[in-house]
C-alpha cells in the first residue's frame, strides 16, 4: 500500500496513463462511489478482497482509515490517492461525518 497526495501527481497526466503513480500502467476499469454511512467499510463481503492488478482510490471527499490484511495501517483524507498492490487484502473505512466519495481504478501494465 502506498499513499500519495493528489498534489504530488505530475501535471502531465492525460488520458489513461499513470506514469508518476505506477510507471508503465494504464487504467483497466474504474468507477465512482458515494457512501453516506459513517464507519462504512468498502468490500465488506466475507473473505479476503484482493485483485491480480493494482487498484488506486482517489479520495474526493471524506476521511477514514486504510485497512490492509485485516489491520488499520494508516489514515486517509480528501485530496489523497491510495494505491494497493496486487494480492493485498484492502479496505477503506469511513470515519468522518461527511459522505466518503472516491474514484477507483484497476491498473494494468502497458503491453
Amino acid at each position: 500500500m502506498r499513499k500519495l497526495s493528489i498534489a504530488e501527481l505530475e501535471a502531465h497526466h492525460r488520458g489513461p496513463t499513470f506514469t508518476s503513480v505506477l510507471p508503465g500502467h494504464v487504467v483497466q476499469k474504474g468507477g465512482f462511489r458515494v457512501y453516506a454511512e459513517p464507519n462504512f467499510r468498502t468490500h465488506d463481503e466475507p473473505g479476503r478482497h484482493v485483485h491480480t492488478v493494482p487498484e488506486i482510490f482517489v479520495i474526493v471527499q471524506g476521511n477514514g482509515a486504510i485497512e490492509v490484511d485485516g489491520n488499520e495501517v494508516e489514515k486517509f483524507r480528501a485530496g489523497e490517492a491510495v494505491l494497493f498492490e496486487p494480492g493485498e487484502d484492502h479496505h477503506l473505512i469511513s470515519r468522518g461525518d461527511e459522505p466518503l466519495i472516491f474514484v477507483w481504478m484497476h491498473l494494468e501494465p502497458v503491453s
